[in-house]
């Protein structure tokens, strides 16, 4: 079984608006090259998020997300109250069997609320553990075509 905090690799932040926040973070951190995401449609509904900044920083991603305000969605209760500021949302990990990892996460008591699928890119899950770790987490498992998206984001090094 695999470790469940085995696979770390991102930092999800929530926003109001992207590119404010993005503004933000560079003028209060520095120089970071972000790309800005914008998804369309996701299992033949529209995206939950308007847009999606994404910058590696060393070997951990972060993510500013946009929630779409006319949709509810699990990023609602951390969005923060202006524009500009972001707050963390969830810890991400890399995994290799998504069907099992959403099944040990009901097994440990987990509710399991948002699982999509992009063919020929990625499986994404986000369960509820904000009563153990304070904020939830997200759980990817990529095919060849998420692990050239994710390979495309620009990364800052620091060391």
């Amino acid at each position: 079984m695999q470790n469940f905090f085995k696979g770390f690799f991102q930092l999800g932040y929530v926003t109001r608006d992207a590119e404010r926040a993005v503004a933000a973070f560079r003028e209060k951190f520095g120089p970071v090259d972000f790309m800005m995401n914008e998804p369309g449609v996701v299992d033949g509904k529209p995206a939950p998020t308007r847009r999606i900044a994404l910058a590696w920083i060393d070997d951990v991603m972060t993510e500013i997300i946009e929630p779409d305000p006319a949709q509810k969605t699990i990023y609602d209760d951390h969005v923060p109250a202006m524009a500009g500021p972001i707050r963390l949302h969830h810890f991400g990990y890399l995994i290799d069997d998504h069907p099992a990892m959403v099944d040990r996460l009901h097994g440990m008591g987990y509710e399991v609320p948002l699982v999509g699928s992009m063919p020929g890119a990625l499986d994404y899950s986000y369960a509820d553990t904000r009563g153990d770790l304070g904020v939830w987490s997200e759980f990817i498992r990529l095919d060849e075509g998420g692990r050239a998206f994710f390979n495309a984001v620009p990364r800052t090094m620091t060391r």
